[in-house]
């Protein structure tokens, strides 16, 4: 999550975390029953809308983050194309052939359905994730669910290694450059880069793991039930606004698409199975 998180001043970076999953988070299973292309159309033009209002995240920094859920839903479009089930497509007209293989207007349409489905449910989830710093959320689990901190920051200390693990293996290879291994192409060259990179990378996990544990030690970390914060994050009135607007602008796109029939069939799948 730290790879997203981008830290600037907007009214999304200062509310509580809790708030932000509050918020997206009923309507991630509702969406997951519409079979229609409108309802998630709408979301992700409100979502794209709060990230780049509330939240002030650049627009070619969003398009980046979104790129790769682009591409998978685009994967699922094409899958869709080629696997569509026959009772699906049956007595839909053909759109156009390949060779002997045909492209139905019905696969196609469900197909789009569904790449946008499931950009919609991933997108939902980018508000979080572009500004919320991972320790303010764990800060949020213990002070507002109360969580047990042990478990909680044993997770912390999970993402702080993400980046250190990173550094040391951009040290190991510049050593073995130093050293003169060139970083060869092939299947023989990537086992040889397995284990050349593997046993050093370990010997340092396990000499950072170490240190840590004795430093948590050396702080009685664990020792009492409660414990003090440097940083209060409560839940406030802002958190409040902005989950009862979300709500109210969600269930509103609701109730237009319902109002014009836009809603097309409920369920996880259309037709059966067998």
């Amino acid at each position: 999550m730290k790879i997203f998180f981008y830290d600037n001043a907007s009214f999304l970076n200062k509310l509580n975390p809790l708030s932000k999953i509050i918020s997206f988070f009923p309507f991630l299973f509702l969406i997951c029953l519409i079979n229609e292309i409108w309802i998630p159309l709408a979301f992700i033009v409100f979502t794209a809308l709060i990230i780049l209002t509330l939240g002030k995240i650049p627009i070619i920094r969003f398009l980046k983050i979104s790129a790769p859920i682009s591409i998978f839903s685009l994967s699922i479009f094409i899958l869709f194309l080629l696997a569509a089930r026959s009772d699906l497509t049956a007595g839909s007209p053909i759109l156009f052939s390949i060779g002997s293989f045909n492209i139905y207007w019905t696969s196609v349409y469900l197909g789009l359905i569904y790449a946008v489905r499931i950009y919609s449910l991933l997108i939902l989830a980018l508000p979080f994730s572009l500004t919320t710093e991972p320790s303010n959320f764990i800060r949020s689990l213990i002070q507002n669910l109360n969580i047990p901190y042990k478990f909680s920051y044993g997770v912390m200390v999970a993402f702080r290694f993400i980046p250190m693990i990173e550094t040391e293996f951009n040290v190991v290879r510049s050593a073995h450059k130093v050293m003169g291994f060139s970083d060869e192409k092939g299947i023989f060259s990537y086992f040889n880069k397995l284990k050349r990179y593997s046993v050093p990378l370990i010997v340092n996990s396990i000499r950072i793991g170490s240190r840590a544990a004795l430093s948590m030690d050396s702080r009685a970390f664990g020792a009492f039930e409660e414990r003090t914060f440097f940083k209060k994050l409560k839940f406030d009135r802002d958190d409040w606004i902005y989950v009862l607007m979300y709500w109210i602008t969600g269930s509103l796109i609701f109730f237009i698409a319902y109002k014009f029939g836009l809603m097309g069939e409920i369920g996880f799948y259309l037709g059966k199975f067998g």
